[in-house]
């Protein structure tokens, strides 16, 4: 049995390598710019290790991991890569764990897990350097921990959803009915110690709201810098809008998943009771996900990535329903050869999840094609461009939050800063509006290089200001020092990959 366990998790494992690497080499790097915020703060972090990173509202295990691994492998954006395809993977074997602790059977297990490695938000999300996949695959783990009574497994769980809690806002309500399940188990055993998990599990959050209170002044201080960055967007949906706005992210991103589901129940019957207690935890988390939405304090993009866990939670009901159909189906005849019956009822719970899957995908593509996701090539090769030529530092020019791609490529943080932030409630910085306007700037940061994008005439002053030290496809890097003229092929400009004007397109 154990060896038959090791070679289910190898091929779940390759599988899952296998599609995050595919994303990867189509140069997706993340979903949004805020993923690219994240990198940037967690090179800050192994530039400077301290116990909050970003200093805002982000919960600090995500900057905690990737900030290790940046001070010891060094901050390129490489190793951000490597770190999220990591994550990735053992989610994906965390998820196939839960399964079998979810009472699901070796085929029911291999199912469930593939399908929740495999699913298009599933593959992204394990893809880029973000915290969905992981703390996701973290609160499943330690739902299913409900679903057994061993101490050790019910502690680990705790371990998970703690570990989880300190990474995304989602994991909090899940975190909050693991203890209500954990302290009516240790009520009903009579055993104080089975409380323990329950408050393993809860302790992170009492910790955040405690830095709030005594760092920030305010427990609530993440919600309400949330709710005041959505203001500063622009008027608020209507009422209406905001309380249908959960559903729509889970049954309209996927809806393989609950359709695929709903499905399998009608025509594979199965039992499912192990799902109780961590359906009534999804239930919880889109409760707590709609009073954000409807205070304002929601997800400001992609807010779909905060449905992630009932996603998973799904994918493996549904590989357990199929699992326990084909263990249930109709035997062969007594001639040793089977039956028709028998043949339909074996291809049919095999072939299921491949349909489910390929019409995910589909639909994926029709709504939301990976184009749509900020693969920022352009920003990213121009940080790298720098990085190879050894700017001792950058002033970075962009017409929105591409600056953030430029930083987290050219892998120092500390040395690299915006002209303009881009944030809605900072005022508008204009230090193009002259040659002395841009040298006052520049005069603060004098060793600093210029990084251009295609406005013409920023570009102008600052081209008045220094000489071109190399050009990429959307960025001019002008170090300080006398005006030049360089074209494209003596300032070193490289290459240009087919494949960055189509993710660009």
């Amino acid at each position: 049995m154990k060896a038959a366990r090791v070679a289910d998790a190898v091929g779940v494992g390759a599988l899952k390598l296998a599609a995050s690497l595919a994303v990867v080499g189509r140069y997706f790097f993340a979903i949004s710019d805020d993923d690219f915020a994240r990198i940037v703060i967690a090179q800050r972090f192994a530039e400077a290790p301290h116990l909050d990173p970003s200093g805002t509202s982000w919960l600090p295990a995500p900057f905690w991991i990737y900030g290790t691994a940046f001070r010891l492998l060094g901050g390129s954006l490489a190793v951000a890569q490597g770190v999220a395809v990591a994550l990735g993977l053992g989610a994906a074997l965390l998820l196939l764990r839960a399964a079998h602790l979810l009472g699901a059977g070796r085929a029911g297990a291999i199912i469930g897990a593939l399908l929740a490695a495999l699913f298009p938000w599933s593959v992204y999300l394990g893809a880029a350097a973000v915290p969905e996949a992981p703390t996701a695959a973290l609160c499943v783990f330690g739902l299913a921990t409900l679903a057994v009574a061993t101490w050790r497994e019910r502690v680990l769980g705790a371990a998970a959803i703690a570990t989880a809690c300190f990474s995304r806002y989602e994991a909090w309500p899940i975190a909050a009915t693991f203890a209500a399940f954990t302290l009516l188990d240790a009520r009903r055993s009579r055993d104080v110690r089975a409380a323990l998990p329950g408050v393993i599990a809860l302790g992170p959050i009492a910790l955040w709201l405690l830095h709030g209170v005594f760092i920030h002044g305010d427990a609530l201080f993440f919600w309400k810098r949330v709710a005041a960055y959505k203001l500063a967007l622009g008027k608020a949906p209507p009422l209406g809008e905001r309380l249908t706005e959960v559903p729509r992210w889970l049954l309209l991103n996927e809806p393989e998943l609950s359709i695929g589901l709903l499905v399998a129940l009608i025509a594979f019957p199965a039992t499912l009771r192990s799902y109780r207690r961590p359906a009534l935890a999804a239930l919880a988390l889109l409760t707590f996900l709609s009073a954000g939405e409807i205070g304002g304090g929601g997800p400001t993009h992609h807010a779909e990535r905060a449905v992630l866990p009932i996603w998973f939670l799904c994918a493996l009901a549904l590989g357990d329903v199929l699992g326990q159909s084909f263990e249930l189906r109709p035997r062969w005849s007594n001639t040793g050869v089977p039956s028709l019956s028998a043949f339909i009822w074996r291809y049919a719970a095999y072939a299921y999840p491949l349909v489910v899957l390929a019409f995910g995908w589909r639909y994926f593509h029709l709504k939301e094609s990976s184009a749509t996701f900020e693969s920022r090539v352009y920003e990213v090769e121009a940080g790298k461009r720098a990085r190879e030529l050894g700017a001792p530092g950058l002033l970075i020019d962009t017409n929105d939050y591409g600056y953030l791609a430029v930083i987290a490529a050219f892998g120092k943080p500390s040395a690299a800063v915006p002209f303009d932030d881009r944030d809605p409630r900072h005022p508008r910085a204009q230090p193009f509006t002259s040659v002395e306007a841009l040298e006052a700037v520049w005069a603060r940061y004098p060793n600093a290089w210029l990084a251009m994008g295609l406005n013409g005439s920023n570009l102008a002053v600052a081209r008045r200001a220094g000489s071109v030290r190399s050009r990429t496809p959307l960025f001019t890097l002008i170090a300080h020092g006398p005006p030049s003229d360089l074209d494209d092929e003596a300032a070193g400009a490289p290459p240009v990959h087919p494949r960055f004007h189509q993710m660009r397109q």
